[in-house]
Formats: C-alpha cells, structure tokens, sequence
C-alpha cells in the first residue's frame, strides 16, 4: 500500500492576484504610520483541506502593543480599510497570537514593511532558538513578548 504524502494545513505565497503597486505602497505608508506595527507580510494563504486560498496581512506588533491588542487591531484594520478598493478585502492576522506562523510567513517572502527591523530581529531569532525546538514556539514567544500570563 503506497501512503499518501499529508499536505500542510496551509500554504503561504506570494498573492495570486496582488494590489497594484499604488495601493501596496498606500497600505505599506498606512502601516508604518501604526505606532503598534514592527513588520507585516502580505501573503496569500491556501488550505488545501478546505479548497480555500485568499490574500491576508500578517501583522507582528511591538512588544508593548500587547497590552492593548485590540486598540493596535482596530489601528491596523482602519488603515487596512482606509487603502483597500472597496471590492478588495484582506484578513489580518495578529502574529504575536499565532507566532507559529511566522516562519512559514517569512519563507513566502513577502515582507511589505518593516519599521522596526530589531523587533523583526528577535521575532525569528526567537523562532529559530533551540528553545523554540524543544518547546513550542508559541511557548518561546510568549515568554518573549506575551505580557500576559
């Protein structure tokens, strides 16, 4: 019996059909305006499982964003909307609250900004630790930058 390779859950890329260069610079000058924003990628996501794929923003906030997380998601997301055409959407998604994404986010390559190139730093630092093996990485993260035990 010959077995089946497992697919990821998800798949990210370079998006399908992306922004036009003056809506991903409008979105990535938007983005750099949020006090909260460390870096963000632009990616589009696949799940094979669903037959579902679309565009989505991953957002790494600053550590002391943290503490007030739906202030730094409503700064984000009324930018996010401010920029898109109306008939565009994108889902956002708070890295810090899914942090192992964030390298499988960092291979597609689609780094859009990155105003604090140090936070960037320790993120996949931390993501890449022996620590981040042995524990989980959402477990290394958070003793990182999570404020909240």
């Amino acid at each position: 019996m010959t077995k089946t390779p497992i697919e990821p859950e998800m798949k990210f890329t370079a998006p399908r059909f992306p922004l036009s260069e003056e809506v991903q610079q409008k979105l990535g000058d938007a983005l750099e305006m949020c006090p909260d924003v460390a870096f963000a990628h632009l990616v589009e996501v696949d799940v094979p499982v669903r037959g579902e794929s679309g565009p989505a923003l991953f957002v790494w906030l600053r550590g002391g964003s943290l503490r007030s997380l739906r202030a730094a998601l409503n700064l984000v997301s009324e930018a996010v909307s401010r920029v898109l055409p109306k008939d565009r959407f994108i889902d956002v998604v708070i890295l810090n609250s899914a942090p192992e994404l964030l390298l499988p986010v960092e291979a597609a390559e689609c780094l859009l900004v990155e105003p604090c190139p140090e936070e960037r730093r320790r993120a996949l630092s931390a993501a890449r630790s022996p620590e981040a093996e042995t524990e989980s990485l959402e477990d290394t993260v958070k003793r990182w930058w999570w404020p909240f035990d």
